[in-house]
C-alpha cells in the first residue's frame, strides 16, 4: 500500500476533487492507485468528462489507465511525462471493405482463394516451425474446415437468450442479453476408442473429454501415428476451472461411489497433458499450461521451445473451454460482460465480453524435418514471446501497454523480421470500451518501425465470430490466423462498421477487415502476427509465416492401395464415406498421397478394409459402394502371426527378398518338396499366413490338411498391392515406405469418425442401489456383478468377461475392493483381481474367503 501524500500541485488538487466526486471518496493520495480506490472503466469515462470540461483537454481512455495516479496524470496533464502532453480530439477510423478507398491500397471481395505469387524465400532457419497439424471444435464448428468456412462467411456463431434484468439507478431496471458461444453436444464422448468405462467417461470433465479427441485428430491430421512414430511427441495444454467439480461434489453427497480421488482425476488441470499422453501413449515432455486468457498461446510458446531445444520431435498445444452446465455470464454495471450481448471489437458500439466454450489443438514440428519428411505444412511459425506487464498498469486484472510492446518486439526479433513486413494482426481484441483502445495503442507503438510501408496492416479479432473461449481464446485466434496465411484470404472482423473514438488508428499502421479480403503482399510472403493477453498481466505473441510451396516432383499415377481401419463397424463405413467425399472435395489431391497418408498416418484397428484402385474417378466408384466386392474387409487382424513362405522350386531369389523387405518376416519355407509332417507342423501354429509366391500346389495341400483351421491364411501375391492389403488386414506389420515406388506426401484428410453416446452428471440427488449384505450363495454372484456395473458405469456384465477387457484398471479395482469391504466380511488385495478378472472366477474366491471365515468363527 502507498502512504498517503496529499495533493500539491494546482493539476493534482483538481484531480483529487474529480476523483473524490467520482469515487465518492473523503480524500485521495496522489499516489492512490483509482482502480484500486474503488474505480473501473465506467467510472474513468466521468473522469475524463469533468478533465475536458475543466481544462479543455480530453485525453484518451488508454492514456488515462496508463496514468492511473494522481501524480502520474497531473504530470502527463502538464506535458512533463514522458511521451508529451495529452492530445484533445478523437482519433481517426480505419476498416478494410470491399472496393473501399482508404487512403491505402484498395480490395475485393473474396470469391475464391487467392492464387499464391510465392516470392524468392530466404533459406529456412533452425529455429522456424512448422505448424503441421489443427483440430478444433468451435461454436458452430466440428473440425478448421468447418471454422474457416464459418469464418470467410462472416458467420456470427454466438447464442443469445430472452433479455433479462437487473436492478437500475433510480430504483429502475436495466436490460440486458444473456449470451455465449455453446458448443454443439459438448457432453457426447467415444468413451469405447479410449477404452474408458462409462463410469470413468462419467467423472470425466467434458473439456478434458472433448480435447482428447482432438489432440487423436490433429495428430490424424498431421498425418502421423504415435505407435510408429520413431520419436518423441511432446503435449503442452491448459484448460479453464472446472465447473464440472461443482457438479460431481454435490452428486457425492448422495452417492458414496464417487470419491474425491475420482473428482480429482476427472477433473483437475493437472492431469489434462498426461491424461492425453497416457491415451495416445506419447512419451515426450508434457505439461499443463495455466496464464488466464493466454493459456493456450502460451503452450504453444514453449511447444515450440521444446521442439527447438530437442526435447521432442512433434509437439502438441492447445487449450480446451467448456463449463458444463453451460452458463451465462451474468450482466453487471462495471464489469466486463457485453449487456447487448454482441462482441463488437475496436467500434464505437464495443460494450463488452461475450464468453464462449471452445477448444482447439495443434500439431508442431522442426519447418527442416517436415520439408524433408513430406509432411503437409499449413504455416511457419518464426517466432513467439511471452512475459508479463508487471506492476506497470492501472491494477491486477488491466491491461498494461509497455509490456505488451515488449512481447510484440521481442516475438518479431526472435522471427528475424520487422513490423513493416507484418501484413495482418490478429488482436486479442474482447470488444471492452477500453482494453481494445489500449491494445491497438501498444501495437501502434510496436508496430512503429519507422519505415513507409506500402500496403496496411490488416486488423482482426475472432471473439466477434465465437465469442472469448478463456483458455482456448489464444489457440482459437492461432487457427484462425495459420488458415488465413495458408489460404490467402482475411476473414472479416464481425460488428465493425464506426471506430471506437479512443482507438488512435491515425498513429498506426491498422485497418480492421469487414470483408474477405484477398491477402497477397507485393514481393513477400503473407506474414502475420498473433496477441493473446490474460488478466493477471500475462502477454503471449507469435509470429506466423506463408508456408513453402512443396517441391516438384515427377511420377504418373499408378494403381494405389488405399487402407482403412476403424474401432467399430459403423465407424469405418463412416471412415470410408469421408474419405470419398473428401476426394470429391478435393481434386487436388493426389491419389497416391491420399494412399501414403491413409498407410503411415492413421492409428491400426481391428475391423480394417482395404481397396485397390486405378485412378481418382475408381477410388470414388469403389469407395462409394459402386464396386462392393472390391472393398475387402477384415475383423481378423491380429498381432505375432507367424509368417511362411510358399516357394516354387525355381524360387525367383529377388521376389524372395523384396517381399521379405516389405516387412513379413518368416520363419520357415514350404515348397512341392516338403512333406506332410512339414505341413502339419507349419499348421500347428494358430493364425499362421503362408505366403503363396507361386507355389499352388502346395497351398492347395495346406487347404486340404486335417489340421487347416478358418485363422489360417494363404496370400497369394499375383497382385502385389492385394496381397500387401491381404497381410495388413491380417495384421502383419507392412514397410510402407519399402512399397511405394514414387515419392509421395501427408496430406490432410478427414479426422477418426468418433461414435459418440452422451456423458454428463448433473447435480442432484442419485438413485443408488443398497443391497443387504449376502452370506457366501447365489447371491454373492450378484452382489459381484453389482459391483462390476457399479464401478465400470456399465448396465449389466457377462459372468465370463475379463473385468480388465470391460475397461477396468488398477485403480478401479482398488475401489472396488473397498466396496466390496463394505458389503461382505472379506478383505482381497488388488492382485485378486488380476488371478479372477471376470464375475465367475472373482466370485469363487469371494465364496472360499467367506467359508474359510466361517470355519474360523465356528
Amino acid at each position: 500500500m502507498s502512504i498517503h501524500q496529499p495533493p500539491v500541485t494546482r493539476t493534482e488538487r483538481m484531480l483529487a476533487e474529480i476523483w473524490c466526486d467520482v469515487l465518492e471518496l473523503d480524500e485521495v493520495g496522489v499516489l492512490d492507485n483509482f482502480f484500486e480506490a474503488g474505480g473501473y472503466s465506467m467510472l474513468m469515462q466521468l473522469v475524463r468528462a469533468q478533465i475536458a470540461e475543466r481544462t479543455g483537454v480530453r485525453p484518451t481512455l488508454p492514456e488515462l489507465f496508463i496514468h492511473s495516479t494522481i501524480r502520474s496524470c497531473a504530470a502527463f496533464l502538464d506535458g512533463s511525462a514522458a511521451g508529451g502532453p495529452a492530445k484533445g480530439g478523437s482519433a481517426k477510423g480505419g476498416s478494410v471493405t470491399a472496393g473501399t478507398a482508404t487512403g491505402r491500397q484498395g480490395v475485393e471481395r473474396v470469391t475464391e482463394p487467392v492464387v499464391d505469387r510465392v516470392p524468392e524465400r530466404e533459406p529456412v532457419r533452425d529455429t522456424d516451425i512448422a505448424v503441421i497439424g489443427l483440430a478444433c471444435r468451435f461454436p458452430d464448428a466440428v473440425d478448421a474446415d468447418q471454422f474457416w468456412d464459418n469464418l470467410v462467411s462472416g458467420v456470427d456463431s454466438i447464442s443469445r437468450f430472452p433479455p433479462r434484468s437487473i436492478p437500475g439507478p433510480g430504483g429502475g431496471k436495466r436490460e440486458y442479453v444473456p449470451a455465449r458461444g455453446l458448443l454443439r453436444e459438448p457432453e457426447w464422448f467415444d468413451a469405447g476408442y479410449f477404452g474408458y468405462t462409462p463410469r470413468e467417461a462419467l467423472l470425466t470433465d467434458p473439456q478434458h473429454r472433448i480435447l482428447l479427441e482432438c489432440a487423436v485428430e490433429a495428430v490424424e491430421g498431421a498425418g502421423y501415428d504415435p505407435d510408429r512414430f520413431p520419436g518423441l511427441i511432446g503435449v503442452y495444454a491448459g484448460c479453464s476451472l472446472s465447473s464440472y467439480t461443482e457438479t460431481l461434489r454435490a452428486r457425492q453427497r448422495e452417492d458414496q461411489s464417487i470419491t474425491t480421488w475420482d473428482i480429482l482425476m476427472g477433473t483437475t488441470s493437472d492431469y489434462l497433458a498426461s491424461r492425453i499422453a497416457y491415451k495416445l501413449g506419447l512419451r515426450g515432455p508434457t505439461a499443463n499450461v495455466q496464464a488466464a486468457c493466454a493459456t493456450s498461446l502460451y503452450a504453444v510458446h514453449f511447444a515450440a521451445r521444446a521442439l527447438l531445444a530437442g526435447e521432442c520431435d512433434l509437439a502438441l498445444a492447445g487449450g480446451s473451454s467448456v463449463r458444463l452446465p453451460a452458463e451465462l455470464d451474468n450482466y453487471r454495471v462495471g464489469g466486463i460482460t457485453s449487456p447487448s450481448g454482441v462482441c463488437s471489437p475496436f467500434d464505437t458500439a464495443a460494450d463488452g465480453v461475450v464468453g464462449g466454450q471452445g477448444c482447439g489443438i495443434t500439431v508442431l514440428k522442426r519447418l527442416s524435418e517436415a520439408i524433408a519428411d513430406g509432411d503437409h505444412i499449413h504455416a511457419v511459425l518464426r517466432g513467439s514471446a511471452v512475459n508479463n506487464d508487471g506492476r506497470d498498469r492501472a491494477g491486477f486484472t488491466a491491461p498494461g501497454v509497455r509490456g505488451q510492446v515488449e512481447v510484440v518486439r521481442a516475438a518479431q526479433r526472435a522471427a528475424g523480421v520487422t513490423p513493416s513486413s507484418i501484413t495482418y494482426l490478429e488482436a486479442h481484441g474482447t470488444g471492452t470500451r477500453v482494453g481494445d483502445p489500449i491494445e491497438v495503442a501498444g501495437l501502434n507503438q510496436a508496430f512503429d518501425d519507422g519505415k513507409t510501408r506500402e500496403e496496411p496492416c490488416l486488423l482482426g479479432s475472432v471473439k466477434g465470430n465465437i465469442g472469448h473461449l478463456d483458455a482456448a481464446a489464444g489457440i482459437a485466434g492461432f487457427i484462425k490466423t495459420v488458415l488465413a496465411v495458408e489460404r490467402g484470404t482475411v476473414p472479416p472482423s464481425l460488428h465493425y462498421s464506426v471506430p471506437n473514438p479512443d482507438i488512435d488508428f491515425a498513429a498506426g499502421p491498422f485497418v480492421v477487415v469487414t470483408e474477405p479480403t484477398p491477402w497477397a503482399p507485393v514481393g513477400q510472403p503473407r506474414r502475420a502476427g498473433l496477441t493473446a493477453r490474460g488478466l493477471g498481466g500475462n502477454n503471449a505473441h507469435v509470429v506466423l509465416e506463408q508456408p513453402p510451396a512443396p517441391l516438384p516432383r515427377a511420377g504418373a499415377e499408378d494403381h494405389q492401395l488405399l487402407v482403412l481401419s476403424a474401432h467399430t463397424p459403423a465407424a469405418l463405413d463412416e471412415l470410408t464415406a469421408r474419405v470419398a467425399d473428401r476426394l470429391a472435395d478435393r481434386p487436388d489431391l493426389e491419389l497416391r498421397d491420399v494412399a501414403w497418408t491413409l498407410q503411415v498416418g492413421r492409428r491400426l484397428h481391428g475391423y480394417r478394409r482395404f481397396a485397390v484402385v486405378r485412378d481418382r474417378q475408381d477410388a470414388l466408384r469403389v469407395l462409394g459402394g459402386g464396386a462392393p466386392e472390391r472393398l475387402v474387409d477384415g475383423d481378423h487382424a491380429r498381432d505375432g502371426r507367424a509368417v511362411a513362405l510358399l516357394a516354387p522350386r525355381t524360387a525367383d531369389a529377388g521376389l524372395v527378398r523384396h517381399w521379405q523387405a516389405l516387412g513379413p518376416a518368416p520363419d520357415l519355407t514350404l515348397g512341392p518338396d516338403s512333406d506332410q509332417a512339414a505341413i502339419g507342423s507349419a499348421l500347428d501354429t494358430p493364425g499362421r499366413v503362408f505366403l503363396d509366391l507361386g507355389d499352388p500346389g502346395t497351398a492347395a495341400r495346406l487347404r486340404e490338411h486335417p489340421r487347416w483351421t478358418p485363422e489360417h491364411l494363404v496370400v497369394p501375391v499375383t497382385d502385389p498391392l492385394a496381397a500387401l492389403g491381404e497381410l495388413w488386414l491380417a495384421g502383419l506389420p507392412i514397410d510402407w515406405a519399402a512399397a511405394r515406388t514414387e515419392p509421395a506426401r501427408r496430406v490432410p484428410l478427414p479426422g477418426y469418425p468418433f461414435q459418440r453416446q452422451p456423458y454428463l452428471l448433473e447435480a442432484g440427488p442419485a438413485v443408488q442401489p443398497s443391497p443387504s449384505a449376502p452370506e457366501a450363495g447365489p447371491n454373492t454372484e450378484r452382489t459381484v456383478s453389482m459391483l462390476f456395473t457399479e464401478m465400470l458405469g456399465l448396465p449389466e456384465v457377462d459372468p465370463e468377461d475379463s473385468f480388465f477387457d470391460l475397461g477396468g484398471d488398477s485403480l478401479v479395482a482398488n475401489e472396488l475392493m473397498g466396496r466390496l469391504e463394505q458389503l461382505l466380511p472379506v478383505r482381497l488385495e488388488v492382485r485378486a483381481m488380476y488371478d479372477a478378472p471376470s464375475v465367475r472366477e472373482f466370485t469363487a474366491l469371494v465364496e472360499e474367503q467367506l467359508r474359510g471365515a466361517a470355519v474360523r468363527n465356528d
